[in-house]
Parts: structure tokens; C-alpha cells; sequence
């Protein structure tokens, strides 16, 4: 009985070894022809991912979403470091995406002129009859077009004078559009390129106008949700439903959270949101010819329409929402745009010819590293195409300038607190012995001194930069509110001088006078007694 189990267990034990064999066996030969295929996607995927976080660790980024597109699928996403609520990021971590709003606001507009609602190449007031702006002759020439390609004469600076209002209250978008009423156009209609996010709030409010409804519901209705970006924000009601974590700006070199509410008044130019995954369904479509998964959101015709380059540029041309060029290092055309806001960055970079595309999402930015922000989008593109990926050092003035706005406070409240020195005998002897003329010169030199300055830091310098000193403090927290500072310090130091200039005229003024401060002599007690002998 034993010897049949023994030879029963053999034969099986025999058997095990023999399928067992020719497991490995099939696994040897199905690894020699799948491994080296899966290695080299794992370490193309991985070189791009050490690429893009050493892009997030030069740039300071604490978290990041990345996404690639080949051939018409995603085919790469992660997430990368941690919201700013300690989450972990994920390609369904949402993001605001700033500028890229623009492609999807034009996106809107083209579908209203396939329906026949709008005509591109008419005057904005055919469809909004109280737009204006302060010179009513132009506002008349502005049309569709222009304001889709940035060349409507609404200049750059009114982004920032009716922008980042953060206004929820209904009807938001209109009063920021007739707001605009106020704004000097910047020559002809179609004569130049100004970026504005300004021109993209008025073909919001024309969006709202033409179909009756809020902007956010009807951009959900017919884009968002039939492309199934089921996350998407483009209103405060999806804003606080999506729960987006607030995003970072830079004080000093270390990001800090800005927990800033959503701004409906800006949604067409800038405030839409959602995760990697959100936009890279927008980015297939537009790849896709208009269309993704059987449903079309724009013919083919008008998806190269808004991705062909039809003005000049700050950087390479302009379509009808997209900035069109050519990868740096190939000959590939490149049609991207890139978004940030206080605390957020956004980029897409597609390459229709070789189908590929790009996005990364950021939770943080700095106004004066914006193409080092950018680099990680392009760089994975120029990896993508073979060519050595972009590397932007930082610009030494995102440092300098904060520090530069404190050292500059330091000496003047060194300034402020000098008059202290009076009460030193040296100090009142030296000041005894100006003349009248030079004080008033010293005292009409340092007011008009400090008030230059002011002048300069106030409106000059971040005119410089294209917006205001509320700009400023908004996108620059670390060098606006050094800048406020400063012209504090100058005004104090302006009054404190004036004051002091008119005690000291009054002073000398006393001391010009023949025996002013010499008291009456006593007279003396012989004198007297003379005087009444």
C-alpha cells in the first residue's frame, strides 16, 4: 500500500514538475519578446517623471499633476507631492487652470457660430449693445474676432483693472464686462496684439447674452459635460462642490498657501478648473477633430480654425484661444497655452502631428519664474520629440526685488527716526548755524525727494510689470506689501521733514531778531537810589 502511494506521489510530484517546467519555459519565451518592449515604456515614463520633479523641486512646487497623450488615449499620468491640505496629489486632484480657460471660452463662441447665433467677423455690439469702452467710436469696430484674438485695442492693463475681483454676487460677469466703459483703448481694433483676459470676460458676457444663461451652466451644458469632464469647475456652485485646494504664492523663496475664493467674474478668461484628467478629455477632443467617444463638440473645420495662428504675438502667433509655434530643438508645430492665477499653474502642449500631447497642473506660482513653471510642460514635449528638455535658471530679480523693497525700508525708517539726533548738542549747534534759505532748500529737497519716490514705487514700477500696485501685492505678496511699506516710510519721512523744516524756519526766524532772546537787564541798586535823590 505504502509503495503505491510512493509511486502515485512520484508520478504526480513528476507531472507538477513537468507543467511547472513548461511555465517557466512559456514565461522565459513570452519575456523575451514582451519585457524589452514594457522596460523601455517604464524607463521612457520614468526618465519624464524624474524630469518633470526635478522641474518641481527647482521651481519650489509642492504639488503637481502631470498627464501625456499619444494616439488618441492617456498613456501616462501621476501625481506628484501634496495639495495644500496635506492630501496627496493624484491626476483627479483638481486645480484652477487660468488662461487655459481661454481655448475653452473660444471653443463656446465657435460653437455659436457654427449654429448660426453668431457671426465672428461682427461688431461685438451687434450682440452686446451696451458694450463700451471710453471711446465709443472704437467700441462700435470691436468685433468677435478681435476679441478672440486679443486684438480688440482693450489693452493689457485692464485685465488687472477689472480682473481678480473675486466676485460671486449674481450678474458678476456683466458688471466687470460694462466696467470696461472706463478703459482708453490701445489704438485700432485688429491694428495690434494685447493680451487680455478682459477681451475674453466680454465673449463670456456675449456667450451669456446670446443663449439666456449663466456662463458656468452653459459652458457644462455644452462642452464640460458632454465631453465627460464630470469634475470640472466653471462656477462657485462647482468651485466649492469640487472642494479645490487652495494653491501657493512665494514669500521670500517658500511657497504659502493662498486660500483665495473663487472669481465668476473671471471665468471665461481664467478661473476654470478640474483635475488632469478633466483636461486632458478637452485636449483628445481637440486632438480628436472635435469630437471624443462618438460625441462632437465642434467640427474638424473650426478645431483647426481656433488652432491655426492668425495674428502675431508676444510669443509665436495667435488662433482663436491657442498660441501656435513650433517646438524648441524640432521642427514639430506646437499649439499650447499656458494658465496661472495667485497660486496656481496650468500648461497644455499639444503636437497634432506626431498626435501627442501634454499637461501639467501646478499648485503654486511666481509671477517672475513663470517660464521656469513652464518648463516642465515643454521639456516632456521636447522628451517626447527626442530633444534635450528646456531648463530655465531662476531670474535673479524674483530675488533681488523683495529684499531689495526691505533693505530700501530699513534705511528709510533709519531716515525717519534721524531727527532723534537733534537732541544732541552737536547737532542743534550744526542746525543753529544754517541760514533760513538753506533750511527751506533741505526741507523742499527731501519732501519732493520722498515723494518722487513714492510716485515711482507706486504707480511706476509695477506698471513696469503690467498691472497695479493691488496687482502687485496680489501676485508679488513679498514684494507688493515691501513696496506698500516703502511708500509709507516715504510719506511719513515727507511729513516728518516738512514739519521740521517749518520748526526750524521759526526758530531762526526768532534768533534774527535784534536781542529776541537776550531778557531785559535788572537794574541795579545804586542806579535806583540816584535816580529817586
Amino acid at each position: 500500500m505504502r509503495m503505491r502511494l510512493e509511486a502515485k506521489w512520484r508520478r504526480w510530484r513528476t507531472m507538477c514538475s513537468k507543467a511547472l517546467a513548461a511555465v517557466l519555459v512559456a514565461s522565459a519565451v513570452t519575456g523575451v519578446i514582451a519585457t524589452p518592449s514594457a522596460a523601455a515604456g517604464s524607463g521612457r515614463w520614468a526618465a519624464i517623471d524624474a524630469f518633470v520633479e526635478e522641474r518641481f523641486d527647482a521651481t519650489g512646487t509642492p504639488g503637481a499633476a502631470l498627464a501625456v497623450i499619444e494616439g488618441g488615449q492617456v498613456v501616462h499620468e501621476r501625481g506628484f507631492g501634496e495639495d495644500s491640505r496635506g492630501r496627496a496629489v493624484t491626476p483627479e486632484t483638481p486645480f484652477l487652470w487660468g488662461s487655459v480657460a481661454k481655448p475653452l471660452t473660444g471653443l463656446a463662441v465657435l460653437q455659436l457660430a457654427e449654429a448660426g447665433a453668431v457671426r465672428l467677423d461682427a461688431p461685438v455690439r451687434t450682440y452686446l449693445p451696451w458694450f463700451r469702452l471710453a471711446d465709443q467710436d472704437v467700441s462700435d469696430r470691436v468685433t468677435v474676432r478681435h476679441l478672440l484674438t486679443n486684438t480688440s485695442s482693450i489693452p493689457t492693463s485692464a485685465t488687472t483693472e477689472v480682473g481678480d475681483r473675486y466676485d460671486n454676487t449674481p450678474g458678476a460677469l456683466t458688471k466687470a464686462v460694462r466696467d470696461l466703459s472706463g478703459i482708453s483703448p490701445e489704438g485700432e481694433p485688429g491694428e495690434s496684439y494685447a493680451y487680455s483676459s478682459a477681451g475674453y470676460a466680454v465673449l463670456g458676457a456675449l456667450v451669456e447674452e446670446v443663449s439666456g444663461r449663466p456662463f458656468g451652466p452653459y459652458l457644462h451644458e455644452k462642452v464640460l459635460d458632454p465631453l465627460g469632464m464630470e469634475h470640472a469647475v466653471a462656477s462657485e456652485r462647482d468651485f466649492v462642490r469640487e472642494q479645490v485646494p487652495p494653491g501657493h504664492r512665494f514669500v521670500f523663496g517658500d511657497p504659502v498657501r493662498f486660500d483665495a475664493p473663487y472669481d465668476t467674474s473671471g471665468a471665461p478668461g481664467a478661473h476654470m478648473g478640474g483635475s488632469a484628467r478633466d483636461l486632458s478629455r478637452f485636449v483628445l477632443a481637440e486632438l480628436g477633430g472635435g469630437q471624443l467617444e462618438g460625441r462632437r463638440v465642434l467640427s474638424a473645420k473650426g478645431i483647426v480654425e481656433s488652432q491655426r495662428g492668425q495674428v502675431d504675438s508676444d510669443a509665436d502667433r495667435f488662433g482663436l484661444g491657442w498660441s501656435v509655434g513650433t517646438l524648441e530643438g524640432t521642427n514639430e508645430r506646437m499649439v499650447w497655452k499656458s494658465g496661472s492665477l495667485p497660486g496656481y499653474d496650468a500648461m497644455v502642449v499639444m503636437l497634432p502631428g506626431s498626435d501627442r500631447a501634454v499637461i501639467v497642473l501646478q499648485n503654486a506660482f511666481h509671477l517672475l519664474r513663470a517660464q521656469e513653471f513652464h518648463d516642465a510642460a515643454i521639456g516632456t514635449a521636447q522628451l517626447l520629440s527626442g530633444a534635450d528638455p528646456r531648463s530655465t535658471s531662476t531670474d535673479p530679480l524674483a530675488t533681488l526685488l523683495p529684499w531689495t523693497m526691505v533693505v530700501l525700508a530699513g534705511l528709510l525708517a533709519l531716515c525717519v527716526v534721524a531727527p532723534a539726533l537733534r537732541l544732541l548738542a552737536t547737532w542743534r549747534m550744526a542746525a543753529r548755524a544754517r541760514s533760513r534759505r538753506r533750511i527751506a532748500l533741505n526741507a523742499l529737497a527731501s519732501v519732493a525727494g520722498s515723494l518722487a519716490l513714492a510716485a515711482l514705487l507706486w504707480w511706476v514700477l509695477p506698471s513696469a510689470f503690467g498691472g497695479s500696485i493691488d496687482s502687485a501685492v496680489l501676485w508679488l505678496p513679498d514684494a507688493g506689501w515691501a513696496v506698500v511699506g516703502v511708500v509709507a516710510l516715504t510719506l511719513v519721512l515727507a511729513v516728518e521733514r516738512l514739519v521740521l523744516g517749518v520748526v526750524d524756519l521759526r526758530r531762526r526766524r526768532g534768533k534774527g531778531r535784534p536781542n529776541a532772546d537776550k531778557p531785559e537787564p535788572e537794574p541795579r541798586a545804586g542806579a535806583a537810589s540816584r535816580t529817586l535823590g
